[in-house]
């Protein structure tokens, strides 16, 4: 990418932008959360772990079943800790997937999440955090709290509360990426698109900057977690004053929730994507010092893009 791709992204984020949908004056402090995705391998997980308990911090946790499976301990520690660890399905996006499929997929993934953790799984999302009305009944039918979204309120994230549903909608916070459409605040989404960590680092900069109410910074952490040029823009996000952030409960209790019927909520199934063409390879991206090699990776997982 260009410096006048960034330069759009950053000029239709000041705090006036209609991207921002802000119906209210900008807070004094950002309700912000991390979520942290892993499709790959567990030392990026282990090195957010690390320094957010540093912080005295947890984070919304999702990762992929085969990661999850082979490593359970670590996933149950993080539950144990207080992070939410979510259940995801990243094989299919679930638009006009029909439900009992989605209930089949709902369930397994539930049972495995819950077996490693020992808690319930509140939180699901499905590829591109795609979801339809069967999501919602299938979740409730499930006792599943959250839905996780495609974001529809540019870098202000929402929580949506259906008049028909018990389950609510998660709306991730969302950029927009000029001719490629828009996609989740989130290391990958740049990168994949030829963007490179000074990118990323303005983009970041520019969403605090213009104050939404609730956001949340997603990581690939397997990039994010791993890769030191993009680690620092995390680093310094998680340091400034702008931001007040908070782990999955304690965000989504300070989050304004935006009752309606579910026909008038607003869905975004947006996906203007391609094979991941980076600018810089990620077998080129220099490492945190410090942390252990661990295998190849595939950089294929995608959920938030």
């Amino acid at each position: 990418m260009t410096a006048l791709f960034i330069a759009a992204v950053v000029a239709g984020l000041s705090p006036s932008s209609p991207l921002l949908a802000q119906n209210a004056p900008a807070p004094s402090r950002v309700n912000g959360l991390i979520m942290l995705l892993e499709f790959e391998n567990i030392r990026g997980m282990r090195h957010w772990e690390s320094e957010l308990d540093r912080r005295g911090l947890t984070s919304l946790v999702q990762a992929q079943y085969d990661v999850l499976a082979k490593y359970p301990e670590d996933f149950a520690r993080l539950a144990a800790k207080g992070y939410v660890v979510a259940g995801t399905y990243s094989d299919k996006a679930f638009w006009d997937v029909p439900y009992d499929e989605q209930l089949a997929r709902m369930r397994q993934v539930k049972e495995t999440v819950e077996k490693i953790t020992r808690k319930p799984m509140r939180v699901f999302g499905s590829r591109y955090f795609a979801y339809d009305d069967n999501t919602l009944r299938a979740a409730d039918a499930l006792g599943i709290e959250y839905v996780l979204a495609r974001g529809t309120a540019g870098a202000r994230a929402t929580i949506f509360a259906p008049a028909e549903y018990k389950t609510k909608i998660i709306s991730v916070s969302n950029v927009p990426f000029k001719e490629m459409g828009s996609g989740s605040l989130c290391d990958y989404s740049l990168w994949a698109r030829g963007s490179d960590d000074r990118d990323f680092a303005k983009l970041v900069d520019a969403v605090i900057a213009s104050r939404p109410s609730d956001m949340i910074l997603v990581s690939h952490a397997y990039l994010g977690g791993t890769k030191i040029k993009w680690w620092k823009t995390y680093e310094n996000a998680l340091s400034r004053n702008e931001v007040t952030w908070r782990g999955f409960d304690a965000w989504s209790a300070t989050v304004r929730v935006v009752k309606s019927p579910n026909a008038q909520i607003p869905v975004n199934r947006e996906v203007k994507y391609m094979q991941p063409q980076p600018a810089v390879p990620f077998w080129r991206l220099e490492d945190v010092p410090g942390l252990p090699p661990e295998g190849d990776i595939r950089t294929d997982g995608v959920i938030c893009q």
